[in-house]
């Protein structure tokens, strides 16, 4: 089984109205789509976060849609940018592009990014054939560039995979305890002490776990780096 990352150039009428809008507003920058129905039919369901600083904006522009029929938007506390959950009627051109997906066998992974120069980041886990037949199915108007290619793992669906016991612990207890809250609500003292352990040795297990945790997060996740 291998995970593909694929950069996905897309012509009109590909863009989605929602996307050209962010692609060309000032004050937004992406759109990750991050849950959505996977049976996949004439209406949709999906969850989206929305990397922008002006909500009332977007709702604007996105209550003028014909093909959306319900949505509901919520703010993100303490950051930029807000969720959103939408119901829209498929668009024939959505429905070309999903073909190329469907019944080949490979499961597209979460988050899909929708970047401000209108191309779209997509990755693919499945067998070398399932993964070449979907290939084969996106419409020749599309341009796609093969971004990596390697053994799935899980890195992006769960970037603990590979710490060890220890450090897995370590990070458990801290995260416990707040010591990863802000304002920090404990000493490492305290997390060496419920470890059982000398304060050097959990402050080694964290930070392990923290560069294991964070580089396969930047390094797996659909969009990080150009």
């Amino acid at each position: 089984m291998r995970s593909v990352r694929l950069r996905l150039g897309l012509p009109e009428p590909y863009v989605h109205p929602m996307h050209a809008f962010v692609a060309d507003t000032p004050g937004f920058r992406e759109t990750r789509l991050r849950h959505w129905n996977p049976a996949v039919g004439e209406q949709n369901t999906l969850i989206f976060f929305v990397d922008g600083d002006d909500r009332a904006a977007y709702t604007d522009a996105l209550a003028d849609q014909p093909s959306i029929l319900e949505y509901e938007v919520a703010p993100v506390e303490g950051q930029r940018g807000f969720h959103l959950a939408v119901t829209e009627d498929q668009r024939s051109a959505d429905a070309r592009l999903t073909t190329a997906f469907l019944g080949t066998g490979v499961v597209v992974v979460s988050p899909v990014v929708y970047r401000a120069d209108r191309s779209v980041d997509v990755s693919l886990v499945g067998t070398s054939e399932e993964l070449t037949t979907a290939l084969e199915g996106v419409p020749s108007e599309i341009s796609l560039d093969i971004e990596r290619v390697r053994p799935y793992d899980g890195r992006l669906s769960d970037p603990t995979a590979t710490l060890t016991p220890r450090q897995r612990t370590a990070l458990d207890v801290a995260v416990e305890l707040g010591y990863y809250a802000n304002p920090r609500e404990t000493t490492l003292e305290a997390v060496a002490d419920e470890l059982g352990c000398a304060p050097g040795t959990a402050a080694e297990h964290l930070r392990k776990a923290e560069a294991t945790v964070l580089r396969r997060i930047v390094d797996a996740a659909p969009g990080a780096r150009a």
